[in-house]
C-alpha cells in the first residue's frame, strides 16, 4: 500500500476538509500526515480530489455559509431548466423562475448575530425594550398583568373544565 491511499480514501479526505477548515498551514498538514512539504505538493498535483479537500480553507467556508445565509434571509430567485426529449429524439428545453422566498429564521438569527442589543433575546446588555418582548413585559407590569397567564382560582369558573 501506497503512503497516500489511506488519505485518497473517503475518511482521510474528510479529515484533511476538517484540517483545512480550521485553517492549519501546509507544513502543520504535512506533519500531521506525517509527510513532508514537498511530497504534500506532490500529491495535490497527482490527485485532484486530495487538492479539492485542501483548497477550502475555514476562512473560505465561513463567507460561504455567510453568504448562503444572507442569500435565505432576503429570499432570491432560482432558475430551472428542464430538457425532455421526445420518442422521436425531438428536444424540448424550457426555464422556470422561481421565487424564493425570504426565511424568517434566517432574518432572527442574521439579525441576532449582527445587533444582539437591539434583537437579542433579552439576556444581553442594553437590549431595547422596543425590540423585545420579555423586556417589555418586566417594564410594564410583567406577566402577572395577562390574563392568559394568571392563576386558575382568578379564572372565569365557566371556562375551566372539570377533571
Amino acid at each position: 500500500m501506497n503512503k497516500y491511499e489511506p488519505w485518497l480514501a473517503d475518511s482521510g479526505l474528510t479529515l484533511l476538509r476538517g484540517w483545512a477548515r480550521e485553517g492549519l498551514t501546509e507544513g502543520e498538514l504535512a506533519q500531521r500526515m506525517g509527510v513532508t512539504v514537498a511530497t504534500l505538493r506532490a500529491w495535490q498535483s497527482r490527485f485532484p480530489e486530495l487538492r479539492e479537500a485542501l483548497a477550502r480553507s475555514g476562512q473560505v467556508l465561513d463567507y460561504e455559509v455567510e453568504e448562503a445565509l444572507l442569500k435565505k434571509a432576503l429570499g432570491f430567485a432560482s432558475t430551472e431548466r428542464k430538457v425532455e426529449v421526445s420518442p422521436k429524439g425531438d428536444r424540448k428545453e424550457t426555464e422556470t423562475v422561481k421565487q424564493v422566498a425570504p426565511d424568517v429564521s434566517a432574518i432572527s438569527l442574521w439579525l441576532k448575530k449582527r445587533k444582539p442589543e437591539v434583537w437579542g433575546d433579552g439576556g444581553g446588555k442594553g437590549a431595547s425594550v422596543e425590540n423585545n418582548l420579555y423586556a417589555a413585559l418586566d417594564v410594564e407590569g410583567g406577566w402577572d398583568d395577562l390574563p392568559e397567564l394568571q392563576p386558575e382560582a382568578a379564572a372565569d369558573p365557566d371556562l375551566v373544565a372539570e377533571d
